[in-house]
């Protein structure tokens, strides 16, 4: 389930940069799309991570800002989706991956990092989850005794 923002929690302006929105729940994608939306970005929408990577393929190079990327869908997964983008020879394949998902655990997280992801926001998501990655870059969150990206224990 995905939790609505309230209104002055966050200044964060993206208006006019374009992302991509794989969630294969209309109702959380619903939801999404207006979160998103209320920061300036332009959403584009997958129902799933198959078509996900055939948007990203389509579209032109450099236009996706960034990707929020379900982790459970059907026909093809978050993380699968992820790795193909990453695999895919566009000059824009490091493009910003961000995970949305209930999973939180930290081998949820660790699946998230393996699959080129830059970051993880918790549903139920909200707005100011949603400026504070993207205004950071992502960062995949540990879970305490669990080794960080550069080796580093968190």
């Amino acid at each position: 389930m995905l939790a609505p923002h309230k209104t002055g929690e966050t200044t964060a302006d993206f208006t006019g940069k374009r992302v991509l929105l794989a969630e294969d729940n209309a109702l959380n994608a619903e939801i999404a799309v207006e979160l998103l939306q209320s920061i300036g970005l332009k959403v584009d929408w997958a129902e799933d991570g198959q078509k996900a990577v055939e948007m990203f393929e389509k579209s032109a190079p450099g236009s996706c800002f960034a990707v929020f990327m379900d982790m459970q869908m059907p026909v093809m997964d978050g993380v699968e989706a992820t790795r193909r983008i990453r695999a895919s020879d566009r000059p824009d394949h490091d493009v910003p991956i961000f995970a949305m998902t209930a999973n939180t655990f930290a081998n949820d997280r660790r699946k998230c990092r393996e699959a080129g992801m830059d970051g993880y926001i918790a549903k139920p998501i909200n707005i100011k989850d949603i400026a504070t990655t993207l205004n950071n870059g992502g960062n995949v969150p540990e879970a305490p005794g669990e080794e960080a990206p550069d080796g580093r224990d968190a």
